[in-house]
């Protein structure tokens, strides 16, 4: 194995909640490996300055805004990004809402708003993309997970349900597609420093710094950490990983 094989010269990504955090970290990895990234963030104006600094750089790049708790927006957001590149060889399903409250006192609308983000936005956005990937005979699906989607959290019971749901998904998924040249994985991080959402949980920067030092690492991941692993599978070095539930959380699921 050499160099090259970690090449994704030429693929076209999708990648949900790439705006900031681990998914930024993630299309910038693989524009940097030469690939097209569709970056969406509920936020547009966010994607939208990412995008711009990935083309200012000689990237490819489109930026997409869009609530992911929209049932309609998995439709939208696969045409928008068909239009922009062509086609989607590379699905990232990283954008996921948490909330947090005590079980007995938690809302069942939030519970809903967040399955729909969290689960049933990146299974219709498989069975948009997917069959074209299949026709093609090649095709990357890494759906992110949690800690949470093994370990369970009963003041976060609907992220823990949807983490342990689209791990499933995962399974199902490249059990029936991988012989059609489609791999489908799931990362699970840990703690991770430097991300929107666990800098709002956190009272302050020492609280963050001090998460990190019961983790067998020593410290909580930064964004980057998740990096490698993303190239590793939508390159050709990772076309034998398949199905596969990958922990990037510094020994924290140990």
């Amino acid at each position: 194995m050499h160099l090259p094989d970690f090449n994704v010269t030429d693929r076209v990504a999708l990648l949900t909640g790439s705006g900031r955090g681990i998914g930024l970290a993630l299309a910038k990895a693989l524009a940097a490996g030469g690939a097209a990234v569709v970056i969406q963030d509920i936020d547009k104006d966010v994607a939208q300055a990412e995008a711009d600094a990935i083309n200012t750089a000689g990237g490819r790049a489109k930026a997409l805004g869009g609530d992911l708790a929209d049932p309609a927006m998995p439709e939208q957001l696969a045409k928008e990004a068909i239009a922009a590149f062509g086609q989607i060889d590379i699905l990232i399903n990283n954008g996921s809402i948490q909330s947090k409250a005590q079980f007995f006192d938690y809302p069942i609308d939030t519970m809903r708003r967040e399955l729909e983000a969290n689960v049933l936005a990146p299974t219709r956005l498989c069975q948009l993309l997917m069959p074209a990937m299949v026709e093609r005979k090649w095709g990357r699906v890494i759906n992110f997970s949690s800690i949470q989607g093994i370990k369970g959290n009963d003041h976060m019971p609907a992220y823990a349900m949807s983490r342990a749901s689209l791990e499933n998904l995962t399974k199902g998924l490249a059990r029936k597609f991988t012989r059609e040249g489609v791999t489908v994985n799931c990362i699970a991080p840990g703690w991770y420093d430097n991300t929107h959402r666990n800098e709002n949980q956190a009272n302050s920067p020492e609280d963050i710094a001090k998460m990190g030092k019961w983790l067998p690492s020593g410290r909580l991941g930064q964004p980057e950490d998740c990096a490698g692993m993303c190239v590793l599978l939508c390159s050709r070095a990772g076309e034998y990983i398949t199905g596969q539930i990958l922990f990037v959380d510094g020994g924290m699921s140990l």
